[in-house]
């Protein structure tokens, strides 16, 4: 079980990896039979295969992730950090369209995406994150340039 600043520190790491584009280092960091949902409302999905298409897709569309301060929650398993996400409209944009959360731009070229989120990570027992839940909604998506 990992203690809070462990927790915290496990939330940011996630973060760091994301921006380097590093998809095995992220899947190092969860569990083999990670569940996760983003966001949350939408079809809920498990394994490392699933994530690693899931985290595979954001780095293509070159995410940079900037997290705010995480807090520690008192069941000894969650934290919850707030990261504002910005990625190139392709390839994940029109997923968004086809959703309902977002409106077609008339030209996608050189457009990105902006999203402000909260993570909630559930750990394990041996510190590995075994849940990943992304809260966000239509009014926290933008496209800019």
């Amino acid at each position: 079980m990992l203690n809070e600043r462990s927790r915290k520190q496990l939330a940011f790491e996630h973060c760091r990896l994301m921006n380097a584009g590093d998809v095995d280092g992220l899947l190092a960091l969860y569990a083999d039979e990670v569940t996760f949902e983003d966001p949350v409302g939408s079809d809920r999905q498990s394994g490392r295969d699933a994530l690693r298409t899931h985290f595979g897709r954001a780095v293509a569309a070159g995410i940079h992730e900037a997290p705010g301060e995480p807090v520690a929650c008192q069941d000894d398993v969650r934290v919850l950090i707030p990261v504002l996400a910005i990625m190139d409209y392709l390839p994940v944009g029109p997923d968004s369209v086809r959703r309902d959360r977002l409106t077609a731009p008339r030209n996608p070229e050189g457009r990105r995406l902006k999203r402000d989120s909260t993570l909630v990570l559930r750990t394990d027992e041996i510190g590995r994150i075994e849940e990943l839940k992304a809260y966000w909604g239509r009014s926290d998506l933008e496209l800019i340039y």
